[in-house]
Formats: C-alpha cells, structure tokens, sequence
C-alpha cells in the first residue's frame, strides 16, 4: 500500500513539475544544465532539487529524503559514489523509498555532475 502510494505520489509530482517547468520556459529561460533539469523533472517529488524549485516536495514519509545540496556536501560523496548509487539502484527498493528511475548512463553523469557543483567547497583529493 505504502509502495502504491509512493508511486502515485511521484507520479503526479513529476506531472506538476513538467507543467510548471513548461509554464516558467515560456517567461524565462530554464538553466542549461541537463543535470539540473532533468533532476527537477524527475526528483522534485521527493527532493529539494534546487532553492527555485516550482513546488515542495510532495514525499512526506521518514525518513525524509536528503535535500541535494545535502547530498553534495557528505563527507564521502563523491562523483563515482554518487554514479555507482544511482546504476545499482534496485527497481523497487527494500531498505530505500527510492526507486529505480531508469535513467540513462548519460542522464546519471548529468544528475551526478548537477548535484557534485551543489557542494559549498571542492571535494578534498583523493589520493
């Protein structure tokens, strides 16, 4: 049931999120970051994507899922952990609410390189 709900409500926010993408495009340009573009389409629903997102994130369960600028700025987060999460992620998750949105290789590296420039200082190197 809980599943069922999660998937309608994701459904109907990625809805909301295209008709309000498609609304602002016609007054003013969208960024030209496929990364944060195809995030706000696909991830609003149950993250803060970006501070100008058109809506909240309509996913209220608990734990909530962490905001992206969050994610960037986790000491271990790092490009390839962050791809290597996101290719591995099972369709419909046991432990995790989050699922398995099909993205593409080339959409995962937009998503992951959107969410990396997020962080408020460089990763520290790796050595």
């Amino acid at each position: 049931m809980k599943t069922r709900r999660f998937r309608v409500s994701a459904a109907i926010a990625a809805s909301l999120a295209w008709a309000a993408l498609a609304a602002n495009a016609q007054t003013k340009p969208v960024a030209g970051d496929a990364g944060r573009t195809l995030a706000l389409l696909a991830c609003t629903g149950c993250h803060v994507v970006a501070t100008d997102q058109p809506f909240k994130p309509v996913y209220v369960g608990e734990p909530h899922p962490p905001d992206f600028k969050e994610i960037a700025n986790r000491p271990n987060t790092t490009a390839a952990s962050l791809q290597r999460y996101l290719e591995t992620l099972p369709a419909v998750p046991e432990n995790s609410h989050m699922p398995n949105l099909l993205l593409s290789s080339q959409e995962i590296r937009n998503v992951v390189a959107y969410i990396v420039s997020l962080r408020d200082r460089p990763a520290a190197p790796t050595q």
